[in-house]
């Protein structure tokens, strides 16, 4: 995306590891996207609720409000909200998150050319 062309993309990262978190988020902004972070669904959910983002990506393992809840609320409050799905967890985790339908699935440990893939694939889809 060239700078001056149009506003910058606004995403919301959500996992409660916070050393993954600022490695995203630097590297996001560094792609001149808007990046706002949250270390728990519930926080990520109050995020959701006051301010409009163009991607949410979410960890699936969290504290509080899983990643598959932050998923199935977000699709039913936020319809628009691309959602990409991330997580370091097995199969069957993969096989329910899938249910969720998210946009995009990202499995840890994932370089941050596939994650780049991954929200430059879902943004083409708004």
């Amino acid at each position: 995306m060239e700078q001056g062309t149009e506003t910058a993309r606004r995403i919301l990262v959500v996992d409660n590891d916070n050393k993954l978190l600022s490695i995203i988020q630097e590297y996001l902004e560094l792609c001149h996207y808007q990046v706002t972070t949250a270390a728990t669904g519930l926080d990520a959910l109050r995020l959701l609720r006051s301010e409009n983002y163009d991607v949410l990506l979410t960890d699936i393992v969290m504290p509080d409000i899983s990643g598959l809840g932050l998923i199935e609320i977000s699709r039913k409050e936020f319809p628009e909200l691309l959602v990409i799905a991330m997580t370091g967890y097995s199969k069957q985790v993969k096989d329910l998150t899938t249910e969720r339908s998210p946009d995009y699935y990202l499995e840890k440990p994932f370089n941050l050319a596939e994650l780049s893939k991954a929200i430059e694939s879902v943004l083409q889809i708004k």
